[in-house]
């Protein structure tokens, strides 16, 4: 099971739809799906979903996640995030066969300008 958050910043120019290319691109023999602003990425069995959450509760969470990091810099730019891109697969993995393409949604995620990938668990940069 994966997570992560990838938080966007005011400037940031991610849009669901240039997400789906993108990870059609880096994914091209899995089934990339979008419903609006939620995508899905299916490698055989395993499954996992990009969700596009602009709920006012996004920016005090951003807050407190920005004060629990902000020793290790950028973390003004975190606390500015009223938009965050929900990771997460809950398909299981115990051999970890997917951990690099968990790995590579990241990195399409941070092909766009003005995301900020964190772990929600710790919270940590990633």
């Amino acid at each position: 099971m994966y997570r992560a958050y990838g938080l966007l910043q005011p400037g940031s120019d991610f849009t669901a739809e240039e997400a789906e290319k993108r990870l059609r691109t880096k994914f091209p023999d899995a089934t990339v799906t979008r419903a609006g602003d939620q995508i899905g990425v299916a490698i055989g069995e395993w499954e996992i979903e990009l969700r596009l959450n602009g709920d006012p509760s996004v920016l005090a969470e951003s807050v407190e996640i920005a004060e629990k990091i902000g020793g290790l810099g950028g973390g003004s730019d975190i606390a500015s995030c009223a938009r965050r891109v929900e990771i997460g697969s809950e398909t299981p993995d115990p051999m970890m066969e997917h951990f690099n393409d968990f790995l590579f949604v990241i990195e399409v995620l941070q092909s766009f300008r003005g995301v900020i990938p964190v772990d929600p668990s710790e919270p940590t940069l990633m």
